[in-house]
């Protein structure tokens, strides 16, 4: 079998737009985990040039793990990599597009069933009958620059200050993660056991990361198994309706029995401290049978073109 060259495309922290968790550690982690079948290159994203576009298409795939590089975001790196013609592992630019807007979020989420706070116009926001709201960044990830206020409040200043924030009811409830990646055949998607999201106190108010005050990782929680179960099916039918490749991670709330979908992420970090690769380990996955899955869908998905087939036949 002949072995295929794969090169890993990244950004340090400091060159990436929400500063991600990459640092050399995480990349001597990739190297050591590559499948057997693939000898691994490594590469820093240097620039959208056509001298880089061709060093990128001497190899066999590109293991796309660059969240962004300079202003430009992850959606960006993966236009220019398809304009180019290079073959990669993200999901592809429009369907990162369409998970990164919030503002459509909820007609994705209503054509397959799946609920998500609904967005308020800030004109609409005084006479709403809720009476806490979460405003983000329309196109925003990774829990940052995130306002919780209170009806009696409104800091209506700040909110036109601001780049085109979306506002939602704030949902009070429990909040958990839930990653997607291939089956062991790559013949179709899995979620992964939820993790729980925990402030590390008793408040009510709280957010993913340090923004609102600590919060924990809460593996062996006790969501209700018939509850966990329709969180893990909603979450796959968002990820196959925004038609998304490799993997995901999505956040969820459960407020007052019901769940709500929060968020897409269309590539979740794979440093070892991050969420997705922390919830497989515990169910004993590996880093390597990850790319190992990724590869080997990305393969039968060519397969599949080749042939003609569409993807119904596939799955």
């Amino acid at each position: 079998m002949t072995t295929k060259r794969l090169i890993y495309l990244y950004s340090d922290s400091s060159f990436t737009p929400w500063k991600e968790n990459i640092f050399a550690r995480t990349v001597a982690n990739f190297l050591a985990s590559t499948p057997e079948e693939y000898y691994p290159y490594v590469t820093h994203f240097v620039g959208f040039t056509s001298e880089f576009a061709n060093f990128l298409k001497q190899f066999d795939i590109v293991f796309n793990v660059c969240y962004g590089f300079g202003d430009e975001g992850q959606h960006d790196i993966v236009r220019w990599l398809e304009d180019n013609g290079i073959k990669h592992t993200a999901s592809n630019y429009q369907s990162q597009l369409l998970a990164k807007d919030k503002l459509h979020l909820p007609e994705v989420c209503a054509k397959v069933g799946v609920a998500t706070p609904a967005i308020i116009p800030l004109s609409e926001v005084s006479t709403s009958d809720f009476t806490r709201f979460i405003a983000k960044p329309r196109f925003g990830s990774l829990h940052q620059n995130m306002l919780v206020f209170d009806k009696e409040n409104i800091p209506y200043q700040q909110l036109l200050e601001k780049d085109e924030m979306i506002i939602q009811p704030y949902l009070s409830g429990r909040e958990f993660t839930v990653g997607v990646i291939p089956n062991e055949e790559a013949s179709d998607y899995i979620c992964l056991n939820p993790l729980e999201i925990r402030p590390d106190d008793e408040r009510e108010i709280y957010i993913a990361g340090q923004q609102y005050g600590r919060t924990e990782k809460v593996l062996y929680h006790d969501l209700d198994a018939e509850t966990c179960q329709a969180m893990q099916e909603m979450v796959l039918r968002v990820h196959h309706a925004l038609g998304l490749r490799g993997m995901s991670r999505t956040d969820v709330r459960v407020s007052d029995g019901k769940i709500y979908i929060l968020d897409i992420n269309t590539m979740p970090n794979l440093d070892s401290n991050s969420f997705l690769p922390f919830i497989a380990q515990h169910q004993g996955i590996s880093l390597q049978e990850i790319f190992r899955r990724i590869l080997l869908r990305l393969e039968k998905e060519e397969q599949v073109r080749e042939r003609g087939l569409v993807a119904s036949d596939f799955i």
